[in-house]
């Protein structure tokens, strides 16, 4: 077993782990690949491949997140206001918005040109809308290039490409307006904009209270950007 050392040296790694016929070796190799991976950056997407094209994608990223929050809260009851997202749903929300965000990471690795015409946050919306699909695609997608079959590599980036395309929002006209309020409440944090523009729901409704009541238009975003924090403490938490 050789260490891995970059990005490209885990996208291989995964490609060698899914052309394995049993989900079980899968599971065991990938874990061994996470454990040998010398790069904290390749480490995080070797661990999101896992989750991602192996374990069950959002569903499962959805339920260690749930698992994390019950954790911390038997552990210190007193560190974490919000300790149930079945009962916010904002932090249920915005979860599922950074999970898709992790799955748009092993798009934008595996297709370069994907990774030049598209922002995570496009990437994501396509993966919201039609996960299982998305990922089917992607896990043909890895085998081709472990492969070297170009043909099939192709086909899937073109498959990808459309659903992006399809999946792009109806408000695109307003992502300048809704970067700079993002910028506002939160510089240089980048999660806060992806985690509005995943949603139409959200991006309208930011929107709209821009337009309307600008004070309350932040102090939804600084409420969107606390889920954001809750979660990424709960996940250097676990680590």
């Amino acid at each position: 077993m050789i260490y891995i050392r970059n990005k490209a040296e885990a996208l291989d790694a995964v490609a060698s782990v899914l052309a394995l016929p049993e989900r079980r070796q899968q599971i065991v190799q990938m874990t061994v690949r996470v454990a040998m991976c010398l790069d904290a950056e390749a480490r995080t997407f070797l661990a999101d491949c896992q989750a991602g094209l192996v374990e069950g994608g959002a569903e499962y990223m959805r339920k260690r997140r749930h698992e994390m929050l019950a954790a911390q809260q038997q552990e210190a009851p007193e560190a974490i206001v919000i300790v149930d997202s079945s009962e916010d749903q904002l932090l249920e929300q915005v979860g599922m918005a950074l999970d898709a965000l992790r799955l748009s990471e092993i798009a934008r690795q595996l297709f370069p040109a994907v990774r030049e015409r598209h922002a995570p946050w496009e990437i994501a919306r396509a993966f919201l809308a039609a996960e299982e699909e998305m990922r089917a695609v992607m896990i043909e997608a890895v085998r081709a290039h472990g492969a070297g079959n170009s043909v099939l590599y192709e086909k899937d980036r073109a498959e990808v490409e459309r659903r992006i395309v399809a999946a792009g929002p109806p408000w695109m006209a307003e992502l300048p307006t809704l970067q700079k309020a993002c910028d506002e409440v939160a510089p240089g944090d980048s999660h806060l904009l992806p985690a509005i523009a995943v949603d139409d729901m959200r991006a309208r409704l930011v929107v709209d209270l821009l337009a309307s009541s600008r004070d309350e238009a932040l102090e939804y975003l600084g409420t969107v950007k606390a889920r954001i924090d809750t979660i990424h403490r709960l996940e250097n938490d676990s680590k």
